[in-house]
């Protein structure tokens, strides 16, 4: 049997420190869990709660608060009083907006916003500086604010399937970011200062609107993954020769899944590049320092077996289902 109610004394468990409630039928709470001033944890998943009261700002030691799939729109500014909170999960509900006092947890470091109508995030955002992962993929975000680089301490940021044209400059500030995920947005560049993101080990940005990715990503040393399917992409930057990749996904780039790299200098800028050729049906060949090109009839991404060196002696390229 599903809950539809609390009960209005609920509060006097004042000793409670936490409360599973997930899975039932409430819409709203009772006043009187204000009163649980011990509560550290709070499971409200899966209910059809629409509005979030304000005295929800007066539990001082919650620590977790789970809000997952309800039909919340707004969430109260009183959020921000919750100074224990660590992680916050709002995703699968109706959110346009976040207040901007959500600035004020301060030692917040899992936020999940996933799956909203959130069309942009308050500067206030910029104030979680214990904030280590931020998912905000599936909702309407058009730009991303520059408050985002004041998140110092950011380590995975979820982005995928947004309206997003363009990544903030400050989104070079980000140095323990770990792993950056673009994908299915609108991105026609992305910023030189991307290059600053020293410890970036998984950069995703599949089936946007890049042309060309600067050369500053090739100051990404710890870059093992590297996803830049359906984009339009007509060289790569000869810089990638500088990182130890594992996997890169180029498909729907080009018509054909067989590719080899040469280089070559771009017309318009001078720079040396790596350029894709389409080369189907040929066999296995000599490179022009000698060293055998391998190739595999298959179509989706390939792996570099050997590492990519400024000469790409010996460069494999094995295309991968």
């Amino acid at each position: 049997m599903s809950l539809a109610n609390l009960p209005p004394d609920f509060g006097m468990l004042t000793s409670l420190q936490s409360l599973e409630l997930r899975e039932n039928l409430l819409k709203s709470l009772p006043e009187s869990l204000s009163q649980l001033s011990n509560l550290e944890r709070l499971d409200l998943g899966d209910n059809e709660i629409e509005e979030l009261p304000c005295h929800i700002g007066k539990l001082p030691a919650l620590q977790e608060l789970w809000l997952d799939h309800n039909q919340l729109q707004h969430l109260p500014p009183e959020i921000g009083n919750l100074k224990s909170l660590t992680c916050l999960d709002v995703s699968e509900n109706r959110l346009e907006c976040l207040p901007n006092e959500i600035g004020g947890l301060e030692n917040l470091t899992d936020l999940h916003l996933s799956q909203n109508l959130i069309e942009i995030l308050p500067d206030g955002l910029g104030n979680l500086r214990m904030l280590t992962i931020l998912k905000i993929d599936q909702n309407r975000l058009t730009k991303l604010n520059s408050s985002i680089g004041r998140c110092e301490s950011l380590q995975e940021l979820i982005l995928t399937e947004n309206f997003l044209v363009e990544l903030p400059v400050t989104i070079g500030n980000l140095v323990r970011l770990t792993n950056l995920n673009v994908d299915r947005n609108s991105l026609h560049s992305l910023p030189s200062e991307i290059g600053r993101l020293h410890n970036l080990g998984v950069l995703s940005l599949r089936d946007n609107k890049l042309q060309y990715l600067p050369s500053e990503v090739g100051n990404c040393t710890m870059l093992h993954v590297l996803d830049l399917s359906g984009n339009r992409l007509e060289y790569l930057p000869y810089s990638l020769t500088n990182l130890e990749l594992k996997a890169v996904w180029l498909s729907e780039n080009q018509a054909q899944p067989m590719l080899t790299f040469q280089t070559d200098v771009d017309e318009a800028t001078s720079a040396e590049v790596l350029t894709c050729f389409l080369l189907p049906q040929l066999e296995p060949q000599k490179d022009t320092f000698g060293g055998e090109l391998h190739f595999s009839n298959y179509s989706d991404c390939f792996f570099f077996s050997s590492k990519l060196r400024n000469d790409i002696h010996r460069l494999f390229i094995h295309f991968l289902y």
